[in-house]
């Protein structure tokens, strides 16, 4: 459930759930673009003046790394910003802003390729965050269809009053195809619906089973690594599957 919006436009009530992701341009507007953006998505969330800039702040370090270190011929390949909210897994919200690009190694801003320390401009992004940042492989929301890439990102924590809306769907079977189109958006149309014992589940042929249950998706690799979220984080599911998916030497 990603809508894409222009600068005037809120593309999708955050405390739905939803994902808010837009595009970013491939010049040094990318910075002020990304802000604005932002910017526009952040009333409803009761952030106080600080957590707003210090936001802003950040999401400024994470599209200029996008436009030195992930660039096309005509500029940063591909390059959005997205915004939506997750649980912390202790009870509380945090507000998670990626900015995804199309290049699949990790060379932040300030360094040279192949090291593996970041730059003047994410350790910012360290301090304001505490360490809740980092990177993973992806798929793009807004291209179809949907190109492979890396996302940056930063969470910080949400007041206790600002809760999202319960609107998804948390039955087994209807929370298996919500899951299973939000996939097919990301290029992963290869996942089955079965029905089992144990509930519905998806499966990718290659190991990788999603079991939907007691309002939980729960998951599990060929390898043995596995997982669980509450179906009203249906978005950071999806986003989870997407990484173990690009993360496949398959």
């Amino acid at each position: 459930m990603t809508k894409t919006a222009t600068m005037c436009e809120i593309p999708w009530r955050l405390e739905d759930g939803g994902c808010a992701a837009l595009p970013l341009p491939a010049d040094d507007s990318i910075a002020r673009v990304a802000r604005s953006h932002v910017t526009a998505l952040l009333p409803a969330l009761g952030l106080s003046v600080q957590d707003v800039h210090d936001i802003k702040l950040m999401v400024s370090e994470l599209a200029t790394n996008v436009l030195q270190h992930a660039p096309s011929a005509d500029g940063p390949s591909g390059a959005e910003l997205w915004v939506y909210q997750r649980g912390d897994g202790h009870g509380r919200d945090e507000l998670v802003v990626k900015a995804f690009d199309t290049r699949r190694d990790w060379c932040p801003r300030g360094t040279a390729p192949g090291r593996s320390d970041h730059g003047r401009g994410l350790t910012i992004v360290e301090l304001l965050t505490q360490g809740r940042w980092g990177h993973h492989p992806s798929r793009s929301r807004l291209r179809t269809p949907a190109a492979r890439g890396k996302a940056t990102w930063f969470a910080l924590p949400l007041p206790h009053t600002v809760r999202r809306r319960h609107v998804w769907r948390v039955e087994g079977p209807y929370a298996t195809k919500d899951l299973q189109a939000m996939l097919v958006q990301r290029g992963l149309g290869h996942f089955e619906a079965e029905e089992g014992t144990g509930g519905t589940a998806l499966t990718d042929g290659r190991g990788l089973t999603v079991w939907c249950e007691a309002a939980r998706f729960r998951w599990r690799t060929g390898s043995g690594e596995s997982g669980g979220l509450p179906i009203t984080d249906i978005t950071e599911a999806c986003e989870r599957i997407v990484e173990l998916c690009e993360s496949s030497p398959a």
